[in-house]
């Protein structure tokens, strides 16, 4: 159990969470919460392929740090957290780095529970209903990992916290072009309710979407427990061993399964948010969630240092990361280095000053960006090597690839250039809109590809 579930290591971070609130001298008057965050498997990140398959899609960069790890640290500030768990179907191996780097850096209790199998997105909450309740929290925070917004958990928390239904579900109101994109929530507008939810609609229902965080009281994974046990010929998981090989669980589905059918009931409430908020499915929308980032931490003050210079390098999940050999004699010099807009660059990257960085662009560590190269609307990801003189605008440059001197890599915000791990673009070529898969050298120009 030690070595599967990460419990010394959860204890030790717990203890030392209780510690620093009693030097505080405040008591906590709190309930304990806990969160999950669903990460999905490996068949879940196939949009995000050639990158995906050297990296789970979770651990992606996206302003400067992993996916996740936004929801990590939006989750750590909430008082009252017990533990985050992350809930997946990938080898749990991948996450070991990650979840040890959070553990350090945020002082908070934290392990992985492995799905042997994909059970919709409730089947894994119910099938570790005893695991997520162990030690009793009032509430449970779950957060899916493809998503990107300021995470007012805390907010949610007190709005929850002033009645006793089974969940609250944070909204946004979108235009309804927008709104049928995604799962639409007909709201009370004087108690907040959901009284009615339609899953990516045709007509116009609501305005207000499912932005896919949610406070769950036990009665919410009762509902979930009830179709799971329907489904499962009427015995209960409770009467199984879930780490036999028999008893897999029954597919349970959030919204289908557990938010329509406890709409109207008075059990489901929404809380809107007027903030920053999208969907990470695609290698575009990083790119445009990166940007959101990163225009958030501009407008506040907790996050305005992590702009420009000050943030740490990322977390690699499966391939070692290599470092640099190539030498071009420059660092970041903040005061001579031109930046447009708002940026994020490793402290271990290594920038000419006469580049041109921005806006919207996420450098990571050790990074290479030689003499009067120009980054727009760009992922650049570990050990990169961008040559002089060389454009990128409108891509994701995946981990020790090299760009050569003149040569532009470029895409549209619709259809950016891709680049898998460790692929090499010759000088003075232009790679327009293409997907490259790792490891691929590129000597001529190309448009529209996937180079395979």
């Amino acid at each position: 159990l030690e070595q599967k579930f990460g419990i010394a290591s959860m204890a030790k971070h717990a203890a030392k969470r209780a510690k620093r609130d009693d030097a505080g001298g405040e008591a906590e008057t709190e309930a304990a919460v806990k969160a999950v965050i669903m990460v999905g498997g490996g068949s879940k990140g196939t949009r995000f392929r050639p990158l995906s398959l050297d990296c789970p899609k979770p651990l992606m960069m996206v302003a400067g740090k992993p996916m996740i790890e936004h929801h990590v640290e939006a989750c750590a500030k909430v008082p009252s957290l017990k533990e985050v768990i992350l809930l997946g179907f990938y080898e749990p191996p991948l996450f070991e780095a990650f979840i040890e780097s959070c553990r350090e850096k945020y002082d908070v209790a934290m392990r992985y529970l492995q799905e042997s199998a994909p059970l919709g997105t409730a089947g894994g909450l119910n099938r570790y209903r005893g695991e997520i309740f162990n030690g009793n929290p009032s509430a449970v925070l779950v957060l899916h990992c493809d998503i990107a917004c300021s995470f007012p958990l805390q907010e949610m928390l007190d709005f929850h916290a002033k009645s006793s239904h089974a969940c609250t579900v944070l909204g946004k109101e979108l235009s309804y072009e927008e709104a049928h994109k995604y799962g639409e929530m007909v709201m009370d507008s004087a108690t907040g309710e959901m009284v009615h939810y339609a899953e990516k609609p045709q007509s116009n229902i609501s305005p207000v979407i499912n932005c896919g965080v949610y406070i769950f009281s036990i009665s919410a994974f009762d509902q979930m427990k009830s179709v799971a046990d329907s489904r499962s010929g009427g015995f209960s998981l409770d009467d199984i061993d879930l780490d036999s090989a028999d008893g897999q669980g029954a597919i349970v589905r959030l919204e289908q399964d557990v938010l329509m059918p406890l709409a109207g009931k008075k059990m489901v409430f929404v809380y809107k948010t007027d903030s920053f908020w999208g969907q990470i499915k695609s290698p575009d929308q990083a790119i445009a969630c990166s940007g959101l980032y990163l225009d958030f931490y501009a407008s506040s003050d907790e996050h305005a240092g992590k702009l420009a210079s000050s943030v740490g390098g990322g977390v690699r999940a499966s391939l070692g990361r290599k470092l640099s050999t190539e030498k071009f004699g420059v660092g970041t010099v903040a005061n001579k280095l031109t930046v447009v807009g708002n940026c994020i660059i490793a402290p271990s990257a290594k920038v000419s000053p006469s580049a041109k960085i921005g806006p919207n662009v996420s450098i990571a560590a050790g990074v290479v960006v030689g003499d009067g190269a120009r980054l727009q609307n760009c992922l650049v990801l570990e050990d990169v090597i961008i040559r002089e003189h060389a454009f990128v605008k409108n891509a994701i440059l995946g981990w020790n690839s090299s760009v050569g001197q003149w040569t532009r890599v470029q895409g549209s915000s619709e259809k950016p250039a891709i680049f898998g791990a460790g692929v090499s673009a010759k000088s003075e070529v232009i790679v327009d809109k293409c997907t490259v898969l790792p490891h691929k050298s590129i000597s001529s120009s190309c448009s529209e590809s996937i180079i395979l």
